[in-house]
């Protein structure tokens, strides 16, 4: 995860259709939406401008900030080659945060894959559900088993403790949740600087807070973990969040969007404005009055909106309602459509007007990219969809369609009739840039692994002195 955060604003109406806008803050250069802010009755904002596929489509020499937003120069010129044309804002937020490292795994996909190469029938005899899914599913038998998912939550781990941690542990419960299983523990490793440096007590004390209140409050033990200090984590902790679950083989479910006419429907918490971006950037933008808008970079978690939210899908579940869940969590809107398009192979059509908002000065792009927690999305069949409504009602959590699965293989995604984003779904979510970065053995890892427990001197009995009987 990149260490900064581009920060969206509504383009001054002065500004020429679909110029891209910077807003500079010291060292920090940020993209501005560049589409309509919405309102509170979802209405577009009459001074909003708009960067449409057919305007991106009608100024190819147009310059966009792509560096700022982390893209290298040949991933730009590979996003057009995809497109055919220049991508719109939209696209080009979508594919900067979904090619980024912390969504793709660029660097470490390579030898990630590795895993699959290696196993064995033996090791793949109980495996229920491998890599690719929103967690693993191993059986245990008698019809039952477990699925687990660990995930790492650093940078914004750094930057706010507290709500880093536990956003990281509401995460990975929610992609238990969208498996068909109910949480019923959760686990963290945990890599912190220095014990003695002043900081480090900033970061341990609001991690171990931010992990231990959120699972707390979901009714979830903590049943082990481990904490290592060293001074290579000063700056970037690694904070490890595993969740388990229980379910019954045949309440296995897998995130895709398939059969053209179901309803997309997004449920759970409004959308704000936190986290915009925080999936591949974090920038510190000035607090300064007269300054742009201070978007919050790291999410809010409410574990008591998830507590309702997970009794909320297994009822979903249990009456047949859902054809897939997906959780919200980096990228947002623009990861959850990706990933269901993509995996069920077929296509979807978004309105982003339908979103219900906590804050209503959100433009597009921010409602797109947003990271707002406690939020799922799911593809539900036209005839289940009164009975979805009235279960998530009965739990009191708000619902709304924005959307249908498409057979045409595209994702489309309209703000209030302008076409803002139209590509193919597995170019954003799956097909991302692998690389190949060089890499060699630590020198000082043979005497680390030297080190062991058998190499130490052997120990002399202790002499015991004799008793001294009694008087």
């Amino acid at each position: 995860m990149r260490g900064d955060r581009r920060l969206w604003e509504p383009c001054p109406a002065s500004r020429p259709l679909g110029t891209p806008a910077l807003v500079t803050n010291g060292t920090d250069t940020a993209m501005t939406a560049d589409l309509a802010p919405s309102t509170p009755h979802g209405r577009p904002h009459p001074s909003g401008d708009v960067d449409t596929v057919e305007h991106a489509a009608s100024t190819p020499e147009q310059a966009q900030p792509y560096a700022e937003l982390g893209l290298k120069d040949d991933e730009y010129a590979n996003i057009r080659e995809i497109l055919g044309r220049r991508p719109t804002n939209a696209e080009l937020a979508m594919y900067s945060v979904m090619w980024s490292e912390h969504c793709s795994y660029k660097s470490s996909k390579k030898h990630l894959s590795t895993f699959g190469k290696h196993t064995t029938e033996k090791m793949r005899e109980k495996l229920l559900v491998g890599m690719g899914e929103n967690a693993g599913v191993v059986d245990i038998g008698d019809g039952w088993a477990v699925t687990f998912k660990v995930e790492s939550h650093n940078h914004p781990s750094y930057v706010e403790p507290y709500q880093g941690a536990a956003t990281g542990v509401g995460g990975i419960v929610r992609d238990i949740i969208s498996m068909g299983a109910r949480p019923v523990a959760v686990m963290d490793q945990l890599r912190f600087g220095a014990i003695d440096h002043p900081d480090t007590a900033r970061v341990v004390h609001g991690v171990v807070s931010g992990v231990g209140g959120y699972g707390n409050s979901l009714g979830l033990p903590n049943i082990g973990g481990e904490t290592v200090f060293d001074a290579a984590y000063q700056t970037n902790p690694l904070v490890n969040a595993l969740a388990v679950g229980v379910m019954r083989h045949e309440d296995i479910h897998l995130a895709s969007a398939t059969g053209p006419g179901n309803k997309v429907v997004l449920f759970g918490a409004r959308t704000g404005g936190d986290g915009i971006g925080g999936a591949s950037i974090l920038a510190s933008e000035t607090f300064d009055e007269g300054g742009p808008v201070k978007r919050p970079s790291v999410q809010v978690g409410d574990p008591f909106m998830e507590k309702v939210l997970i009794e909320c899908c297994l009822e979903l579940f249990s009456a047949g309602t859902v054809a897939g869940i997906q959780d919200l969590g980096a990228a947002g809107i623009s990861c959850a459509t990706s990933e269901l398009a993509a995996n069920g192979g077929s296509g979807m059509h978004i309105h982003l007007e339908e979103v219900l908002l906590r804050d209503p000065t959100l433009n597009a792009g921010e409602i797109l990219m947003s990271e707002s927690q406690e939020r799922m999305m799911a593809v539900v069949r036209p005839e289940k969809l009164a009975e979805f409504e009235a279960i998530a009602a009965r739990w009191d959590v708000e619902t709304a369609v924005i959307g249908e699965v498409t057979g045409d293989g595209r994702l489309t995604i309209d703000h209030h009739g302008h076409r803002i984003v139209d590509v193919d779904p597995a170019t954003v979510a799956i097909d991302s840039p692998v690389y190949d970065r060089p890499y060699a053995r630590p020198q000082w890892q043979d005497a680390l692994q030297a080190d062991a427990a058998e190499a130490l001197p052997a120990r002399r009995p202790r002499r015991r002195s004799p008793r001294r009987s009694a008087p």
